[in-house]
């Protein structure tokens, strides 16, 4: 992510591009649990980095939850991925 795009508005990354998600069972949701105020993540994923953001790298922590259904539990995992702004 380049910092000069940052400069002029927000940038948003597609939860693929920073982590994945196998063999989930129920619908997956994205809470954050720690991190730099001006990056957010919304439930469906979608990784928000707000305009203005100096260049650097940002760990982020996540909470991943798999709703599970009618033959598997639900199960939470916290990951941890990092925000490279250059």
């Amino acid at each position: 992510m380049k910092s000069a795009a940052l400069s002029k508005k927000n940038q948003t990354l597609k939860v693929g591009k920073v982590l994945t998600v196998k063999k989930n069972k129920g619908t997956v949701t994205y809470t954050k649990k720690s991190g730099n105020k001006n990056i957010t993540i919304a439930k469906n994923g979608k990784v928000t980095v707000k305009k203005g953001l100096k260049a650097g790298t940002y760990s982020i922590k996540v909470n991943v939850k798999a709703a599970g259904n009618a033959n598997y539990k639900a199960a939470t995992k916290t990951v941890t991925f990092k925000v490279v702004v250059k």
